[in-house]
């Protein structure tokens, strides 16, 4: 029987209200996909609803991730923000040790994150943020 036969077998084995989970369930009962499966799973010659909804429910919560988690094409290191996360980063971590590194790292945070979110960057007022932090003791100690 051809891939394309076994599909319709399927598909007519269906009830005419089934919905997409419908028929990926039945391809995971039938072993024609085993996308989201554990290897116990795989290997098991039957499995049940509660197994099966299980696997679907694996396979929803893999896609349900926010973009920016699966795809990182749109991250560009080198660009305004990466610098200035990287110098805000430095700035909290000098703020008690070295303040005068923190102040340095405070600016090039600042211009960083300032140009980032005039060129509409993405997270661009990260930088901003983190130069703020780091400031924070500088206030304190001096108010």
């Amino acid at each position: 029987m051809t891939v394309k036969a076994e599909a319709q077998a399927i598909v007519a084995q269906l009830q005419d209200d089934a919905s997409w989970d419908d028929l990926i369930k039945e391809l995971i009962r039938q072993r024609k996909i085993t996308i989201g499966m554990r290897d116990e799973e795989i290997n098991q010659t039957e499995l049940n609803n509660a197994q099966v909804n299980a696997i679907v429910a694996r396979l929803h919560s893999s896609h349900s991730l926010p973009d920016d988690m699966r795809n990182t094409n749109t991250y560009r290191p080198g660009n305004a923000t990466t610098l200035g996360m990287v110098s805000g980063v430095l700035a909290v971590v000098f703020a008690f040790i070295f303040p005068p590194i923190a102040w340095l790292g405070a600016a090039v945070a600042v211009m960083a994150g300032g140009y980032g979110i005039s060129k509409k960057e993405e997270k661009a007022w990260i930088p901003i943020l983190l130069a703020m932090v780091s400031l924070l003791p500088f206030v304190l100690i001096f108010s």
